[in-house]
This record gives C-alpha cells, structure tokens and sequence, in this order.
C-alpha cells in the first residue's frame, strides 16, 4: 500500500526571503514564477536573476495523517527524485540524508511514524555551497560552464550548457510517499530474451528483513498467463532470483521501421508460503540486440542488429526538455516521442549531461518502436573518481539506473559519459591520477561490471564519442563531427566524412518566430541585441549564424530574414550529411542529429523548439529519413542519382527533372521498375551535366509506386550568392479544407503558415512549375512564403 506525500507543502529558503505553499512533485524556481514571486527566467535577460537562489538552502514541510501503524508491515519513505543534497526528518527525528539527484531513496521510518499527526520536515542544501566548498578542497577541474558542477550529483545543464539556461534548480522534483509492505519487496524484476528460439532469462533482487529465504519464491506471468516460479537464493551481498525458460511461439519486439513493437503484461510475484506478499508489473517487449563490429575495408563497422536484422540508425540527440523540470509534463513526452516517430526517426541518444529520463519517456520508447542510446550522466568534464566517496556514489547511481530500466526493450546500448575519453585526447582533460585520467576508473573499470553483471543483454560502450586508435576517431566505433559548424567549416565537408557512427552533428538555427516573441520585444530583435545573445549561449554562434547564411546567401542583415535563412541553412546542412551517410550504408551506419529538442526558447541546433514548434529541419527530417529516398549528387561533373531503400523489396519509378532558377526546365528523365533489394542503396544513373550550369539549378526528384507519389526530393545546386532566385509566384487555391499550391518558377523553402502557425503535416518544400502541391485539411488564415521573400534582390 502506498501513502501519498504529494501536494502542496510549506516551503521557505534559510533566510525566509520567500515562504510559499509549493509543489511536490515540483521545484523551488518554478513555484516561484508560477506564484508571480520571480519574472520569468525565459524572457529577455531575466534567467540571471536566478543565479542568486543557488545559494539557497530550502525547507520543505508537510503534515500528514496516519490512521493506523500494523505491527506486521514495514513503512518505507520513498523519494523517487531529491534535487539534490538533503537532510530528512520526520516528528524531528533524523531520517537520513539524499546525496544524489538520479538514485530513488527508501528509508525504513517506522519507528518514527505514529498514530495521527506527523510532520515531515526535509532540508534542501545549496546545489553550489557545498559543490564550491569540494572544489576549494580537492581542486579546480576541466568542465564547462561552471566547473564546480563536477563534485555533485546533479543534473550538469543546469548549470548552464552551450544551449542551455543556468537554472540550477532546487526541490522534490519526483513523487514521494510512504510504501508499507509485508517482509520483503521486489525490485529491478525483468526478463530478456537469450536466443531467437524463445529463451527468456529471468532475475530480479529481493529487499527483506527476514534472514532466511526458504518460504519465499517469484512466479512470473506473462499477459496474466503463469510461465515460471523461481526460489529465491540468498548470498552474502543479496537476496535474487534467476531462471530461464524456453516460450513457445514468443512474439518478438521490432523498432517501429523493422516490424510490431509488441509489448507483453509482465508480472512478478513475490510469494512466502504461497502468499503473494509484493508484485511488480512491468511491460516487456523481447528482442535481441547486438552492435556488429567487423572489419569492412575501411576500418571496424559499427552497426545494431534487432533480432537478427541490421538496422541504419536514424535519429537525434535527446536532451532534457525543460530546465525546470517542474513545467515537464507527460503530455510533453509524448508529444516530442510521437513528432520524433512521425519524422521517421528510429533512435533518440539520451545525452549524458542531463537526466535519465522520467519512466513516461522510456515507456512511450518501448511503445512507439524507438530504440534508446542510453548514456550515464557524465559530461563535458573530469569526474573526481580518485576521491572514494565520489567513485562510490557514482557507482551506486550508476547500478540503480540500470537496475532500474532494463527491462526497457526500446534501450539498446549503455554508454559511460559523453565526450570525456576524446577530452582526455585532444582537449585540456590531462590531470592524471596514479596514471589515470579522472572519470576511467568508472568508465573503463567499474561501469562495464556492473553492466555485465546486472544487465548482459545489450552492449556496454564506454564513451561517446569512442573506438579506433582514438576516441574520436572516423575508423571504428561512433564519432562527433563537429568541425563542422563548431568548427567553421560549411556543411558541404559533411561529404568528405566517412564515420562508422555519426553520434553527434549539429548546425545551429534561430527558434520559430512566435517563439522569439515571446522572449524579446521588437526593438529586441537584433541578432546582437543582450537578449538575442543571452538567448544563444554558444560562443560566437550569432557570428557563425551569419557567417553561413552570408557565405551561402549574400549579405544579409535584416533580423527576419536571419532567422528564416538560419533555419533553411540549418535543414539543407544536416540533408546534406544524413544523405551523404545514408548512401554509405552500411560503411556508415547512423546518423543522430544534434538535437530534437530545446530545454528553453534558445538558438539552438534543435528541430523542434521549446514549444514544440518545429523548425524546417523537422519537415526536412521527415523527407530524408523516410525508408525509401532518392538523392541527387554532384560529382565529377556527373549528377549522380541513388535509391535508398531501408524496406522490404520493392520495384519503383522514379522521376528526375532539373530546372534553372529562371523557370526554365534544363533536363528531364524517367525510370521505370527500378528494382530494389531489401535494405539497400542502387545507383540508377550517372547524368553528364558538363554542358549545364549546374550553379544556376536545382533538381526535382519524384519517387513512385503504382502511379503513387511516395517521396519527394530535392537538390538545390545553385549558388544563391551569384544567382539570385527569381520571384517563382506562388497562387493557391482552396478546394473545402484542401489547399493546391501552383508556381511559375522553382519556389525553395516553400513556408505555410496557418493562423500563424507552421502548418504540421508538411512544409518549408520546393515547388515546382507546372506541378501542384496539395495540403490537406487547412482551416484558418493562410500564409505563404518562400525563399525568395527573405533574400537581398
């Protein structure tokens, strides 16, 4: 049985500048805005007005009722998040103490409890005081943003990130309540598949205040069928269980693109004399998952493999979606997981600066058929894993997360940190321990124990990014290309690359317009206003806005044309290495974007922005993620066009036309019953475009089954710094909901907006002459603009 502490609580900083009835579950900064005591940290430069709370300790008071105490069970306090130091009482007794924002903490409290009124006081230290003070002690390290960050088990973005908000929160951000059980409980119950004729491996742990284990065993349902009862052994550490069993006709779970996501009602009983005494229940999708590294002739490859099937990972960086995770919400989750299935993604990578993510986000995973790379959360920096009580901690959080989702069919991988091993390498990461870089003893010593310990069911990689004769190499194992943009190098040298994985890659793009009203006024709308550069947190991203819309564009000064252009340059960036890597298949085997999504209305390399208004890099994601694609390159003054097929077999036509800016169609050709094997990439032909001016043109390319449309593609060759588009005039026409879209001339970066809105099904696409373009169910006022609008003429 459970008692919930949720609700309202009474809650004042050390110095009762502030005393609220706040929120649990919730945090300190965003009872504060909601309540009117604080600005909102999102408009103009109002998020440095919260740096000051950090040296806040905070006081959370409840009182609650207890109708009865039963001599027979025990009364476990449950806080399933503390963010993040804290000192725990209940009717003034000390409790214990939370050092860990990321590990679920019980305390046996019922020789406290009492009969009717209690009081639950918990003291909520400073995330900075004590993090400072360790530094003052033990040294400064290499991190970013604030480097004290290292010595805490917070969440590092919030103390800011090259896209994020400094807002280092502080509260009971995760539900808390009182558990009374009889004896025992279980926890970190799962089930994997071993092989693909049915094996099922079976293990959880049992916590219990009984010193014997004889009268107790676990039976396992499947979709409310009995399957297996295992005992329950005991050993020095703990007390388990762990079996296995052969299940006839198990239905396996795919990814989304591969097949059904298919998810069995698994229960675990936890019995003493055939009692049933706890139970957990948990839904479980069986599937095998390896990562295939084998020599291919241009190094190690570095390819999943779903049950037996390789798969091209395509997808984006996940990065926490809210900086005050008290404004996170369910319906946030499912929304960005379902934009996120819908652009044609099959993977998120849970970045390793942020969270592990609320259990609604790895739930809808499982659901929705998108696989997890599931870092720990270790980023950016040298980890104090020399200092004992550092080492120990960081591993008993990392234990718990592991415990704690692995029953997860959508997470594939466990990665140790995010860039840390290439810090060590090429960055300023160099103070050695006893010979060792701070953060190796976990990443190559202790994290892959206990991952081979309690979770031998998918791959554990130490960092990313990771393999080869270095860690960011292009040779073996996932790589960051971040010379690009990061770098100052276009995005045309996204051609050039030959990485295995493609972990990270990222150019940066102005949020949607509504969204910049929202924190900026009108005379705020400068690119170098002090609120346009508290908005971009990165160090010279205004400077390479401009520097990449100029290069490609021409001068271009006015502020909404900025940010329209930022945003077409940020999706033809990325089109640009995601099909030059699709079409290395399986040479390259995936492409994860940085990122899907924003913590706050920023700058940022998101498609889709804090308030989830995608950004043309989402529509184009949709296009060049679709399982079949047709591209158009050009090489050696030959266009060459490829078929991508990541599907089943399949015969298609395909339709290529090339047209100059001026409306003028330069080359026409059709290709009829193309045929494609199973998850493959074709060449269908190789134009001579010699006698063409390829700088004044771009290609239309239409792909079709049985007269059906079933992809549309474009390449723009031309260079819009030389030749200037042509006014293509745009006319449209409402038949009921229907809108048909016609143009006289190319029309690029073609943007309907409806009742001010990005219109959601598709957008920011290519018109062509002589061909519509049909959007359906469009009610509302309409807008229409290209390219054309935005650009110097």
């Amino acid at each position: 049985m459970k008692i919930s502490l949720n609700g309202k609580w009474k809650v004042y900083d050390n110095e009762k500048e502030f005393e609220f009835d706040g929120n649990v579950p919730g945090t300190v900064q965003g009872d504060l805005v909601d309540l009117n005591l604080m600005p909102h940290p999102y408009v103009g430069e109002n998020e440095k007005l919260f740096k000051r709370l950090e040296w806040k300790n905070w006081i959370y008071e409840k009182k609650f009722h207890i109708e009865e105490i039963n001599d027979e069970l025990r009364y476990d306090l449950v806080l399933e998040g503390v963010d993040t130091l804290s000192n725990i009482y209940l009717n003034d007794n000390f409790v214990g103490e939370t050092e860990d924002m990321f590990i679920e903490y019980r305390f046996d409290i019922k020789k406290y409890l009492k009969i009717g009124e209690n009081s639950l006081k918990i003291e909520i230290k400073s995330p900075i005081d004590l993090p400072k003070r360790f530094e003052k002690n033990y040294g400064k390290l290499h991190s970013g943003e604030e480097t004290a960050r290292v010595y805490i088990r917070k969440a590092q973005y919030s103390y800011g990130w090259d896209w994020g908000a400094r807002i280092a929160t502080s509260g009971i951000y995760r539900d808390i309540y009182i558990e009374s059980y009889k004896d025992a409980r279980l926890f970190g119950s799962t089930a994997f598949l071993e092989t693909l004729d049915g094996k099922v491996n079976f293990s959880g742990y049992i916590d219990s205040c009984i010193n014997y284990t004889k009268n107790y065993e676990v039976e396992i349902l499947f979709n409310g069928n009995p399957v297996i009862t295992l005992p329950v052994t005991t050993s020095v550490e703990n007390y388990k269980f762990e079996g296995s069993k052969r299940i006839e006709n198990l239905k396996l779970w795919y990814p989304h693109d591969l097949g059904e996501s298919y998810l069995y009602e698994v229960e675990f009983r936890l019995k003493e004399n055939k009692e049933v005494i706890y139970g957990e229940k948990k839904k479980i999708g069986f599937r095998i998952v390896k990562v295939v590294r084998e020599n291919d002739s241009e190094g190690e490859s570095f390819i999943f493999e779903i049950n037996g099937r390789k798969i091209f990972a395509k997808g984006a960086n996940w990065i926490p979606a809210e900086n005050i995770l008290s404004w996170l919400k369910g319906s946030d989750y499912d929304k960005l997981l379902k934009m996120a299935k819908e652009s044609n993604m099959n993977m998120l990578r849970v970045w390793g600066g942020g969270l592990y993510e609320d259990p609604a986000f790895y739930n809808r995973c499982d659901e929705l058929g998108i696989l997890v790379w599931q870092d720990f959360m270790f980023a950016c920096a040298e980890y104090p894993d020399h200092i004992d009580w550092f080492r120990k901690l960081a591993n008993e959080e990392v234990k718990h997360q592991v415990l704690k989702l692995r029953h997860h069919p959508s997470i594939v991988l466990w990665c140790g940190n995010n860039e840390n091993n290439w810090g060590f390498e090429e960055w300023d990461y160099k103070l050695k321990v006893d010979g060792k870089n701070l953060g190796n003893r976990l990443y190559l010593e202790d994290f892959p124990k206990i991952c081979a310990q309690e979770d031998p069911s998918r791959l554990y990689w130490p960092s990313s990014p990771y393999g080869g004769s270095r860690a960011n190499s292009s040779e073996a194992g996932d790589r960051h290309v971040w010379e690009i943009w990061s770098g100052w190098q276009d995005y045309k040298y996204y051609t050039w690359d030959t990485s295995k994985f493609v972990s990270e890659f990222g150019f940066q793009a102005a949020p949607d317009p509504k969204t910049i009203d929202f924190f900026a006024e009108d005379k705020e709308k400068d690119i170098f206003s002090p609120t346009m550069l508290n908005h971009n947190k990165q160090v010279e991203g205004p400077e390479r806005l401009l520097r990449f819309i100029n290069g490609h564009y021409g001068l271009i000064d006015n502020f909404d044309s900025i940010v329209y252009l930022t945003q077409l340059n940020q999706a033809e960036a990325i089109k640009t290495g995601v099909e030059h890597w699709r079409n290395r298949k399986y040479k390259t085997a995936g492409t994860l974007y940085w990122q899907i999504n924003d913590s706050w209305p920023v700058f940022s390399w998101a498609s889709i922005d804090y308030f989830k208004r995608p950004k043309p890099l989402y529509f184009y994601t949709k296009r060049f993620y679709n399982q079949l694609l047709a591209i158009a390159k050009n090489k050696d003054e030959k266009v060459i066009i490829s078929l991508i097929n990541d599907g089943i077999k399949i015969k298609l036509d395909l339709e290529f036309q090339l047209w100059s800016l001026n409306g003028k169609k330069l080359m026409q050709k059709e290709y009829s019953n193309i045929k494609t094997s199973e998850d493959s990439v074709i060449t269908v032909d190789q134009l001579n475009i010699s006698n063409i001016d390829l700088d004044n043109s771009i290609a239309y390319l239409i792909l079709k089954q049985n007269g059906k449309t079933i992809i549309e593609n474009h390449e723009l060759f031309a260079d819009l710094r030389k030749n200037k588009l042509n006014d293509p005039k745009i006319t449209y026409e409402k038949e009921g909901n229907n809108l048909i879209l016609s143009c006289e001339k190319p029309a690029w970066g073609v943007n309907v907006r409806v009742n001010g809105e990005n219109y959601s099904q598709d957008n920011f696409f290519t018109l062509f002459p002589s061909y519509q373009k049909v959007l359906n169910n469009i009610e509302g006022e309409i807008s229409i603009k290209s390219a054309f609008d935005y650009l110097r003429r």
